[in-house]
C-alpha cells in the first residue's frame, strides 16, 4: 500500500503538471494546487483507469487534501 501514496502523487503530478514536492499530504488540492473542477474529473478518471475502480461521485466532495485522495483510492483498492 505504501507505493499506493507514490503512485498517486506521480499521477496527480502529471495531470496538474506541478513538481512531485508540492504535494504534501496536507495540501489542499484546489487552494493549495491550484485545481480546479475540471482538473479533478481529470485526475479522477485517471485514477479510475489507472487501479480499475470507481469512485462513486457522492464520495468526491469529502476529497480536499492529497492525503484524502490518497486514501479514498487505498479504501476503494482494497
Amino acid at each position: 500500500m505504501e507505493n499506493i501514496d507514490k503512485e498517486v502523487k506521480t499521477l496527480i503530478s502529471k495531470v496538474i503538471k506541478a513538481p512531485e514536492d508540492r504535494l504534501k499530504d496536507e495540501a489542499n488540492i484546489f487552494s493549495d494546487l491550484g485545481v480546479d473542477s475540471l482538473l479533478g474529473v481529470e485526475i479522477f478518471a485517471a485514477l479510475d483507469k489507472k487501479y480499475n475502480i470507481n469512485i462513486p461521485e457522492e464520495k468526491l466532495k469529502d476529497v480536499q487534501t492529497v492525503g484524502d485522495l490518497v486514501s479514498l483510492v487505498k479504501n476503494f483498492k482494497k
